[in-house]
């Protein structure tokens, strides 16, 4: 392999790795510099600000992905990220009026400040970053990972002393490299258009919700039904444990770019995808076994009551496989993105998020540890279960397209 490609695979991965690592060191900068109470908090704060955040962020940073590098020029991608970036702030408007309206209902209790103010921070963060992925920008990207980590960290350090709650100092340090970002990018060519508002960024939103942001909706659970100090440790144990996501993502997010342009120009995806079942196999296997490691060397080395380390481990262990469940499916909805099959996506999503917010609910009613445990085993079992329903849709459309663009081949050959 030559070395820039070599060069660009690994800005690739440190990429994708990078939030994981801000997210990593964030919570232990809270946890020491506050306390594991606070950092209780402000995961759960922050769990429900990215599951919001997969509707108002990630969805439309897929279809970033899928866009941007299809764009005629460089103007046309400016101008498509900006009309993707509005839909991402009306959605966001959207869910912060829901969210005033459920807090002021008294309905579920939650630090509403906190909440929005992660939202639209962590909202702006993902979907300026996503416009320099889209583009395989990776070194930019990081820059301003890094930038955003030592100043999230300066942010926590200075308002622990001036009484500002950790959410605020980590909201403040994503809007400043958020509007960093966004200067970035530049201006668009005529202004944002909307001819209409498209609901495919909300069904991607839930198609990656399922894949991988099921894991976020167990903070929040913890601090209902073990208490903070429990789900401070959990946050740290989920913080670790979502490594499992860097490499399968990280292959993903390289291809996904390079599906788009082939399916555009009606070329085969079977080599592309194959390969990337199989270095996503390998790598979910090794980082599976990786995750087992490092949940015992945190539990051991945050946890001085040995009484609790057996079922921190066990609840560890069950985290690092309901990642490695949640992308062995990432294949799969790669190829959903890239026909943009929003209709077939929708189905099975509303089927197994029922599902899940069903099973979520008995759960909780049991409360105590050994509901939080059944909610655990839900989790996997409504991922494996998106798995082979989303498996079972696409094989039909890419045996299609196959055969058409085996067709348009011979055409052009002839």
């Amino acid at each position: 392999m030559r070395s820039p490609e070599l060069i660009k695979r690994l800005e690739a991965l440190v990429c994708t790795g990078s939030p994981g690592l801000y997210r990593v060191i964030t919570f232990f900068t809270v946890g020491h510099v506050y306390s594991l109470a606070e950092l209780g908090h402000v995961a759960s704060s922050m769990a429900i600000a990215q599951m919001a955040g997969y509707f108002t962020a990630i969805g439309w940073a897929t279809l970033i992905l899928v866009r941007l590098p299809a764009a005629a020029n460089g103007h046309a991608a400016v101008d498509a990220f900006y009309a993707l970036a509005s839909m991402a702030a009306i959605t966001t408007l959207a869910v912060t009026v829901g969210g005033i309206a459920v807090s002021l209902s008294n309905v579920f209790r939650f630090d509403v400040s906190a909440f929005l103010s992660l939202l639209w921070a962590w909202t702006a963060y993902q979907v300026a970053r996503h416009y320099f992925v889209a583009h395989k920008r990776y070194r930019i990207a990081v820059m301003f990972d890094l930038a955003l980590i030592s100043g999230s960290c300066l942010s926590l350090w200075l308002c622990e002393r001036w009484g500002v709650p950790s959410s605020f100092a980590l909201a403040i340090a994503l809007g400043a490299i958020a509007m960093a970002m966004f200067v970035a990018v530049g201006l668009p060519s005529a202004g944002v258009r909307l001819r209409a508002f498209d609901t495919k960024g909300l069904q991607f939103g839930l198609t990656n919700f399922l894949s991988g942001g099921v894991a976020l909706v167990l903070v929040p659970a913890a601090t209902l039904m073990c208490g903070a100090s429990f789900a401070g440790t959990l946050s740290l144990l989920a913080s670790v444990t979502a490594v499992g996501i860097l490499l399968p993502r990280a292959i993903s997010m390289a291809q996904l770019p390079e599906l788009a342009k082939r399916r555009s120009a009606a070329l085969s995806l079977d080599d592309t995808l194959r390969a990337m079942r199989r270095s996503i196999g390998w790598s979910n296997c090794a980082v599976l076994a990786i995750n087992v490691a490092l949940v015992v060397g945190v539990t051991i080395w945050q946890v001085r009551d040995r009484s609790e380390w057996a079922t921190l481990i066990f609840v560890g262990i069950m985290l690092a496989v309901q990642c490695a469940v949640g992308m062995a499916g990432v294949v799969n909805s790669s190829v959903i993105m890239v026909f943009e099959r929003s209709r077939e996506a929708a189905r099975i999503n509303l089927q197994t998020s029922a599902l899940f917010a069903a099973l979520c609910g008995c759960s909780v009613l049991y409360g105590g540890t050994n509901g939080f445990v059944a909610l655990l085993v839900a989790s996997i079992v409504v991922a494996a279960l998106r798995n082979a329903m989303t498996a079972y849709d696409i094989r039909a459309v890419v045996a299609s397209y196959g055969l058409a663009s085996r067709r348009g081949s011979d055409v052009a050959t002839l």
